[in-house]
């Protein structure tokens, strides 16, 4: 057993891991194809990376994407593969946490439950511990309800909290507690942590109601013990955003593939087509052809990168962090207005932490 006599971390150790968010795969609604989430393991694979992790809104109907699922969840590559909670994760009717839930990873995990199981599915927060390293698996969809002041998860046929309840995007108290115990235990145990979540917590950019809460309590651990926390990861925002603050490295990653979304639709694709692949109801392939990009629900909402984005990520136990990100173009050389400040890319960067 090793002895960690000093409160600083000094370990060779190191970890390597693929990220991607913001895939919004549903049949109809966006250009995102199963094609792209293969395209991310091969180059997971090609990295020899320990694991791939989605930062949520993986899916925007799981019930209905076997063909996606089984991709992730079996890929042919046999890679670890892990979730987290997006706001579009129960956004189709029958896909509730009991559904979602089992379909975030393919590994064992220690669920946020009393006893660590996964239970009836309704925790959707987690870790698990890779060499010297905890990776902890947070669900940023809470938010409170204005009467009661309960708190509740987003529900099943949603793409977000109720528009009159408050603190969207939070962690929830109970959540907070488990995440400070198992901060706690880390430093202890002289793990490095690295956060996960689909709402960040810099500060910077928009971040979770519970953002200050999380960054004392990352200070506070790192004190007791430096190295603890060295990464908090986040999606959602579909953007391209790194910064160092109090020493831990945020991790803002951009979209896969949908570069740009407004609520204003706009008649900006013309004639342009995509590849259209068609699966049955066991995600068997069907149908393969070119369709106008105009069929798409959300085309005229939203522009697209023309190939995936993803990032591969190499985190050694002395601070120091490597991000091998990845380039596109806009789809159809289609570049939404200048005044909209979206990168087709995830950048590179290194720090010492």
């Amino acid at each position: 057993m090793t002895e960690y006599k000093n409160s600083s971390l000094h370990f060779a150790n190191t970890i390597k891991f693929t990220l991607f968010a913001d895939l919004h795969y549903k049949k109809g609604m966006y250009i995102s194809s199963v094609a792209d989430l293969q395209e991310i393991l091969d180059r997971a694979k090609q990295n020899n990376v320990d694991f791939v992790i989605h930062l949520g809104d993986l899916c925007n109907d799981y019930r209905r994407s076997p063909e996606l699922l089984n991709t992730y969840l079996y890929n042919c590559h046999g890679l670890s593969v892990y979730g987290i909670y997006g706001n579009h994760e129960l956004e189709s009717r029958e896909n509730g946490m009991a559904t979602v839930t089992p379909m975030l990873c393919n590994r064992e995990v220690t669920w946020g439950t009393p006893d660590g199981t996964i239970g009836d599915g309704s925790i959707g927060y987690y870790y698990f511990d890779h060499s010297s390293f905890r990776v902890i698996c947070l669900d940023t969809n809470y938010s409170q309800n204005p009467e009661n002041l309960e708190w509740e998860h987003n529900r099943t046929a949603s793409w977000g909290a109720p528009a009159e309840n408050l603190k969207k995007d939070s962690l929830a108290p109970r959540q907070l507690v488990w995440l400070e115990h198992i901060l706690q235990d880390a430093a202890e145990r002289g793990l490095h942590c690295l956060l996960f979540s689909h709402t960040g917590f810099s500060g910077i950019w928009y971040s979770s109601p519970d953002a200050v809460a999380v960054r004392e309590m990352i200070r506070c651990v790192n004190e007791k013990r430096k190295g603890t926390v060295l990464m908090s990861v986040s999606g959602h925002l579909h953007t391209d955003h790194q910064a160092v603050v109090d020493g831990v490295l945020h991790f803002d990653v951009n979209t896969v593939r949908n570069g740009l979304w407004l609520a204003e639709a706009r008649e900006h694709y013309g004639g342009l087509s995509y590849p259209f692949v068609n699966y049955d109801a066991n995600g068997n392939e069907t149908e393969r052809c070119d369709r106008p990009l105009s069929e798409l629900c959300m085309a005229a909402q939203t522009w697209f990168f023309d190939r995936p984005l993803s990032a591969v990520v190499t985190v050694s136990g002395d601070g120091s962090v490597t991000i091998e990100g990845s380039a596109a173009e806009w789809y159809g050389g289609v570049v939404p207005d200048a005044r909209y400040e979206v990168n087709a890319r995830i950048s590179d960067g290194r720090y010492g932490l």
